[in-house]
């Protein structure tokens, strides 16, 4: 051999000997980058907690101004919230069987919301919640997906398909963390549209205003929402119950039968009032509505008007572009007392604020001012409050 090969061989058998250490330099710095991540991830969650309201009012007042109500902070189509409260059996239900495949394509667009933080490989902003944020207890169950709306003096319609909790989660509740994150924010100005159901997975969240009626006095309930159990409006305070628009549990039967708005409402108050475990969509049994108590105590009382709900309206909140339909549930203190009472401190969502004897807070005009002027009252609460304050009397309160 030459002295050029011997060379050539001592550099070769030097950089094969020099893998693995840069084979160890590029794990550790991978490794580094990721942590660096993951903190990022946390830092920006919390602080979009910690300023929520702020940020609902910046994407609020930067939304196309036919879109939004003087007095409310949700966005909403005018025709939307001409309407007195009417009774939510007038909302018809009708179902798409319709297959859309378009799921894979909305989380390739919104995966980009998580870029700039750098904790890949998670793409998708479940998971991020669930392995970054510890938010082991969601869920991904079955959701029923809005894909079109019409609520007008003349017709009364929602039109659903089948979908998942974390679908929305991906391509509709990202979008907070974007207003959080980006200033450029991407992915919001690529859906343009928030009525456009079509171009992401949007679940209906379903914010029930729970009022205790008693003679002339009136009481009203809400849940303080505890960060480490729920996602959307996170230590922000919210009607009770409040949930989204899905069934009992994951069966082809329970999707079928359980495509109803007030059926949903029922479940809510018995997970969130009264801790039943088969309510939360998780179960492995079928609901008995007819026999099962507290459902067909409910029932009775919505038969024989001691139990009213009215819609007030429906909205989106600015911020993550959650659509939520707005409900008054008026209830008299004696149903209430023999269903609810005593009323606990908390559920596993968080504390419940129901006034110094747990017969409610006053529904009187200084409480529900001073609830919709608080830094950290949600959006859509603040919407149910303003809406049943204003229409009280057709509401029968006053």
């Amino acid at each position: 051999m030459t002295l050029q090969d011997y060379l050539a061989a001592g550099a070769l058998a030097a950089g094969v000997l020099a893998l693995p250490a840069a084979w160890a330099a590029w794990s550790s710095w991978r490794t580094a980058r990721q942590a660096g991540g993951k903190d990022r991830f946390r830092d920006q969650l919390q602080s979009l907690r910690d300023n929520q309201r702020a940020l609902t009012r910046r994407m609020l007042a930067a939304s196309p101004e036919h879109l939004r109500q003087s007095n409310l902070p949700v966005l909403t189509r005018p025709e939307w919230m001409r309407l007195v409260p009417f009774d939510l059996a007038d909302v018809k239900i009708e179902w798409l069987d319709e297959s859309f495949d378009d799921v894979a394509k909305f989380r390739r667009a919104s995966a980009k919301v998580l870029d700039k933080i750098q904790i890949a490989p998670i793409t998708r902003y479940s998971t991020a919640l669930i392995e970054i944020a510890g938010l082991t207890r969601l869920f991904d169950g079955v959701i029923y997906r809005l894909v079109d709306v019409e609520l007008t003096a003349d017709s009364k319609r929602m039109v659903f398909t089948r979908s998942t909790y974390f679908a929305d989660l991906d391509t509709s509740e990202v979008l907070a963390f974007e207003a959080q994150t980006s200033r450029r924010r991407s992915y919001r100005r690529r859906l343009r549209d928030p009525f456009d159901f079509r171009k992401r997975v949007a679940g209906l969240g379903i914010d029930t205003l729970t009022i205790r009626r008693d003679g002339e006095r009136a009481g009203f309930f809400l849940l303080q929402r505890d960060p480490k159990n729920v996602v959307n409006n996170a230590s922000m305070i919210g009607v009770i119950p409040a949930g989204e628009f899905t069934p009992s549990d994951v069966s082809g039967e329970a999707v079928s039968r359980d495509l109803d708005l007030w059926k949903n409402i029922m479940r809510e108050y018995a997970e969130e009032m009264l801790g039943v475990p088969d309510a939360q969509g998780q179960g492995g049994r079928w609901i008995d509505y007819a026999s099962e108590s507290p459902y067909w105590e409910l029932e009775m009382a919505r038969a024989t008007g001691q139990l009213q709900v009215k819609v007030l309206g429906l909205g989106v909140d600015p911020l993550p572009w959650k659509t939520e339909l707005l409900t008054v549930c008026v209830i008299d203190a004696e149903v209430f007392d023999e269903v609810f009472a005593p009323v606990p401190a908390r559920n596993e969502e968080g504390i419940i604020i129901a006034g110094d004897r747990r017969n409610g807070l006053p529904f009187n005009e200084a409480t529900v001012d001073r609830y919709c002027r608080a830094h950290n009252v949600s959006p859509n609460t603040e919407a149910c409050l303003r809406l049943a304050w204003q229409h009280r009397a057709e509401l029968g309160l006053g």
